[in-house]
Parts: structure tokens; sequence; C-alpha cells
């Protein structure tokens, strides 16, 4: 017996020797150091230089698999390399395999790290998160499941906010970024914020006046806040950097009469009329131009005037309609408004024009006391619901959802709108 347990003893000893024996790192011999081949500092200059310059062709050809390759090379030779670094991460951007926005945005983290104080990439970084906000964005709009709706939008928004905090970054660390400062002002913009979103875009064209697109934007946010001599400077701008169209002379005469500057105007527009007798657009601009100053006859009289020469332009039935509006000539607005739709029902002013008219007629039954009834409250869901219409298109959209904004408040609930069927019998908001 005891040797039975002697031998069981000898055994579990030679198998914890065996494990630790097996546990022991193994010294590995000692590798002979390779000797490498030395470059000498104008030999390295020339092969980085030859890499960018080659790395920079391939980029502006749009060979971004070639361009990769070669500002790696210089990456490898030289790893502070900022311009290298600069097109790498443009170029991973920009490849058509969409697949390679998470190595971009990888080497953007990367380059912050390196070099904190270069705006652009924080910038790029910004611009990758507000594409990826986009995207799930697209996707809720897609999706049937309320639940995976709101976190498909939940997602969005964070990628927003991380965007938005990169854009302000890089606008801290250059003043001239005017890339950065547009950003912002479109996520402001598609937030329905429109003062917001003029700051930012001022602050662009402040770095950068010649920006179209952004001139353009902040004209029509000026127009909605009503602030008319902004806007008439802004097409001022326009005029400047696209000369061959006439379009913006012509909104400078409409909007420097509705900022009072009335004789400025009709000068301006008197004579495009003058030098350009067979385009609508003179007389179409001088009707909105007298419309401003209140001649709402004159204005109309010049209006048809347009419309006789081209009563296929889809801006000028919405203008007249509006006028119409304003004249509270409500029957009339609503037939230009049809044969707005007959022309292109896709253009997001019509909705806008629509919505100002349901919304008006609310408003002219609002009583002294500012009292809002249900029947107000559902015409003004009404408008709402006509606005979002207008969300359709780019071009409207932002103007649409401040509008959208604007009525909220006075809205009524699910629970109202239930209540006012049942006991009054009437749809709201239809």
């Amino acid at each position: 017996m005891h040797l039975r347990i002697f031998l069981i003893g000898i055994f579990l000893w030679a198998c914890l020797m065996l494990l630790l024996v097996s546990c022991t790192p193994q010294t590995e011999p000692a590798e002979i150091p390779q000797e490498q081949p030395q470059i000498d500092s104008t030999q390295l200059k020339q092969q980085i230089n030859m890499y960018l310059s080659l790395g920079w062709e391939n980029y502006k050809n749009q060979d971004y698999e070639r361009a990769i390759e070669h500002f790696k090379k210089v990456l490898e030779l030289d790893p502070q390399n900022e311009k290298a670094y600069k097109f790498l991460t443009d170029a991973y951007l920009r490849h058509p395999d969409t697949t390679y926005i998470d190595t971009a945005l990888n080497l953007y983290c990367d380059a912050i790290e390196k070099f904190p104080e270069n705006a652009y990439y924080y910038c790029g970084r910004g611009y990758i998160y507000q594409k990826m906000s986009d995207a799930y964005d697209n996707m809720a709009f897609q999706l049937q499941d309320s639940a995976e709706t709101e976190r498909m939008q939940q997602s969005a928004d964070s990628l927003e906010k991380l965007a938005m905090a990169d854009f302000r970054k890089a606008c801290q660390k250059d003043e001239k970024d005017a890339v950065s400062a547009g950003a912002l002002g479109r996520i402001w913009l598609r937030n329905g914020k429109l003062d917001s979103a003029m700051v930012w875009f001022e602050k662009s064209v402040m770095a950068d006046s010649n920006q179209v697109e952004i001139w353009n934007t902040l004209a029509k946010l000026y127009v909605a806040r009503s602030m008319y001599q902004k806007a008439a400077n802004a097409y001022k701008h326009l005029s400047r950097l696209e000369p061959d169209q006439p379009e913006h002379q012509l909104k400078m005469g409409q909007y420097l009469a509705k900022s009072g500057e009335f004789d400025q105007a009709t000068n301006i527009l008197q004579q495009y009329i003058e030098n350009n007798p067979d385009d609508y657009r003179g007389y179409q601009y001088m009707g909105l131009a007298l419309a401003a100053d209140g001649k709402f006859r004159e204005a109309l009289s010049t209006l048809q005037k347009a419309e006789k020469i081209n009563p296929n332009s889809v801006k000028l039935m919405c203008d007249i309609a509006s006028t119409y509006i304003d004249m509270k000539k409500y029957i009339s607005a609503n037939g230009y408004i049809d044969k707005a739709k007959s022309l292109d029902a896709s253009f997001g002013y019509i909705y806008i024009v629509e919505g100002d008219l349901y919304q008006q007629q609310a408003m002219d039954k609002v009583p002294p006391s500012g009292e809002l009834n249900m029947e107000i409250r559902c015409q003004f869901l009404k408008a709402s619901r006509i606005y979002k219409k207008a969300f359709r298109d780019p071009s409207w959209s932002g103007i649409a959802q401040s509008k959208v904004n604007y009525l909220k408040p006075y809205i009524p609930s699910k629970e109202e709108i239930a209540a006012y069927k049942f006991i009054e019998g009437k749809p709201c908001g239809e």
C-alpha cells in the first residue's frame, strides 16, 4: 500500500516538472543583425519627392488606387510627412470603393493625433461623420419598423453631433476655413434653424466670397427673414460671380424695392426691360417690385405681361399666386397654385406658397384677443402638412422646415384632433 502511494507521488511530481518545463520560455538563438543599406539625406529627399509627385499625378487623374500606393511609400520613408498624410486620407475618402471610408476615418483620427493644429483633418473627419449620419438617416426613412427607425435616427443624430464638433474645431483652428463653416451652415439649415445657418454661411463667404451655392442659400435665408437689403447684396455678389445669369440682377432689383430702395430698383428693372423686351423675367421682377411697394394693380398687370410671354414658368405662377395672397384674393391664388402644379409638381416653392395661403387664411380668423380655436389650429395643421411636401426638394426643404417649426406650438395634439372630429364631425388638417 505504502509502495503504491509512493509510486503515485513520484508520477505526480514528474508530471509537475514536465508542466513547468513546457511553460518556461525557450531562449532562441540570437539573430545576427543584418546591415541595412544606408540612404543619405539627399537621396531620401529625392525619393520622397518622387513618390509625392507620382502620387499627386495619380490623385489629379482620379487614379486613387495608385495614389494610395505612392503616398504610403512617402510615409514609409517619412512618417511625419504632412502633405502625404493629407492626400492619402483624401484618396481613401474619394476612392470609388465605399468600404474605404473606414480606412479614411482611421487615418483622419491618426492625423489629428500627429498634427493636432491642422484644421484640414478635423474638417475631413467631420465630413465622414456627416456622410455616415446621412446614410443612417436614409435607412431610417426607408424602414417600416418604428423601433428600428428610432435606433437608426439616434445613430444619425449622434454622428451628426460628432460632425458638428469637428467642423467647429476646424473653424477654431483656421478662421478662413470656408468649407467647415459652410458644412455647419448646411446642417443647421437641414434642421430648420435658419438663424444659426445664416451665421455659419456668413462666416463661410467672409472666408471665401466666391461661393455661388452659399450666396444663393444666403439670399433665400435673408428673404425668409425679411432682410431684403442683405438679400439684394447677396444677389449683387451672384451677379458678379455669374454675369451670364440675368436673374441675379433682376432679383437684386426686386429686393432693393422690398428694402425701400424703390427708385434704384425700378431703374435697374426698367433698363433690363428696355434692353430685353421679349424676356418675361424683366416683367416678372418688375411686378414683384411693384407689389413690394403696395402697387398691386400695376404689379398684377406687369406679371400678366410676363405670363403672356411665358405661360410655362412654374416660378412665375408661384409669384402671381403669392401676389394674390398678399391681396387676400385666395381663390385666384389657388388657381395659380394649381397651374404651377400642372407644370412641375416637384418644385418645392409651390408648397411654400400653398402653405402660406392656408396659414394666412387661418391668421385672418384670429380674433383681436389672439385666442386660437380648434378651427384655426386645424387650418395651421393643414398648412404645416403642405409645407412638409416641400421637404422633397432640397432647394426649399430648409425654408419649409423653419415654417413647420414656427407652426408647431399651435398644432393640435392627436387627442384634440380625435375629440374635435367626434364632437364637431369635421375633419382636422385635411
